[in-house]
């Protein structure tokens, strides 16, 4: 894959990545990760579609939001690609928009048959976390 069509790939994964999450798509945003894959959020670890899911679930949009990705750098490995990204969180209150949470993403992306797919997502410098607490999470995962 060259670089441009390697970042262009990456981007439009990010972008997907994001609407989904902001739609409240679940299953679409669960798709886009490998069977096996690793996100590390604020709230902890969670390996697996299964454990994804159920995160989404408990996190699911309950107003409009949306997951704003910028400053992407992608660098190719030989058998993956890894990107780091700015984000910014915005929720809509009554006010209007705003922004509840920043900090970046550093994302590992394999190709599965032609589908570039996240193998692991870790997010980085986020601040405040308060949309998405510890105790919540955790609590509704251990029920």
């Amino acid at each position: 894959m060259s670089h441009i069509t390697a970042d262009a790939s990456v981007r439009n994964r990010l972008a997907s990545i994001a609407h989904a999450a902001d739609d409240g798509r679940t299953e679409d945003y669960v798709a886009m990760f490998t069977a096996d894959a690793v996100w590390e959020i604020p709230s902890g670890t969670y390996v697996g579609h299964d454990k994804i899911r159920q995160v989404l679930e408990t996190i699911a949009p309950a107003r409009p939001q949306r997951h704003v990705v910028a400053n992407t750098i992608v660098d190719a490995q030989d058998d993956h690609l890894h990107a780091v990204s700015d984000f910014l969180f915005l929720v809509h209150e009554p006010s209007g928009w705003v922004v509840a949470a920043v900090g970046r993403y550093h994302d590992e992306f394999r190709d599965e048959d032609g589908t570039l797919r996240l193998r692991r997502r870790t997010v980085r410098d986020q601040t405040p976390v308060a949309y998405m607490p510890t105790k919540v999470v955790n609590d509704n995962l251990s029920s």
